[in-house]
């Protein structure tokens, strides 16, 4: 596959790509696997090819990639998978974050994600391809893309074609290193899951308190929450960690 960014503004962007793709999944038939992947090799067979296309655009007007104050970024992106070869569908994702400084000290994050997808020409939509929820980046105090479908059987997350996020978050220095911008305290409220078909009942929510540093390693953010309106089945991770990209 081949992917291109390209600067447009000094603030957008936008990419373009393709890509040329192989899967063969091989089942052990004293195995269990559950009805998502037999169903999708009794409708594809053991090894699919295709040709994925994707574009997306961007918009950044924070203050600051690492330490932001203020500002917003904005990001669609789509991806198709053409009828050249067997896997046939479309996803679309929108995020938009916002941030507004309360005070020299305070800042307040408002995030929101929406996705999107469905197979094409009667083919369903790849089981790879769903989008997940639960865990830093969505909903903290769930376990990482448990807020999803489950399948009938083996009762594991498999994903859904539809997802919806929603963040908000209060930043603010972490106590006694009110100077060091690459340290911060934020108290947050989180909501959502991924869907087959939008079910607002089916959102979960949490509360709770995380910190961040951007260190030499890269970012490291912990968080512990309170999950809120949890099901019995629900996967539920309190402590929380991260090294590497933040939302």
């Amino acid at each position: 596959g081949l992917r291109l960014i390209v600067p447009i503004t000094e603030y957008d962007s936008i990419s373009l790509g393709a890509a040329v793709e192989e899967y063969a999944l091989t089942l052990d038939p004293s195995i269990s696997y559950g009805t998502t992947l037999t169903d999708f090799i009794g409708k594809y067979g053991d090894t699919t090819r295709s040709l994925r296309l994707d574009m997306g655009w961007s918009r950044d007007s924070r203050d600051s990639f690492l330490y932001p104050t203020k500002g917003t970024y904005r990001k669609f992106t789509a991806e198709w998978g053409t009828p050249v070869g067997d896997l046939q569908y479309y996803k679309l994702a929108y995020q938009h974050q916002w941030l507004k400084p309360l005070s020299n000290n305070f800042t307040l994050m408002l995030n929101g994600e929406i996705g999107y997808g469905d197979g094409l020409n009667g083919k369903p939509m790849p089981f790879f391809r769903n989008f997940y929820a639960g865990g830093i980046g969505s909903v903290r105090g769930y376990d990482t893309g448990t807020l999803a479908p489950k399948d009938a059987v083996t009762g594991n997350s498999v994903g859904g074609s539809k997802r919806l996020i929603g963040n908000a978050e209060l930043m603010f220095p972490f106590p006694g290193a009110s100077n060091d911008r690459s340290l911060r305290l934020s108290a947050f409220l989180d909501a959502g899951a991924a869907f087959n078909d939008f079910d607002f009942d089916q959102m979960r929510y949490s509360v709770g308190m995380a910190v961040t540093w951007y260190s030499p390693m890269g970012p490291i953010k912990l968080s512990l929450a309170k999950p809120l309106r949890a099901q019995d089945d629900d996967e539920l991770q309190e402590f929380q960690f991260q090294l590497g990209s933040v939302f």
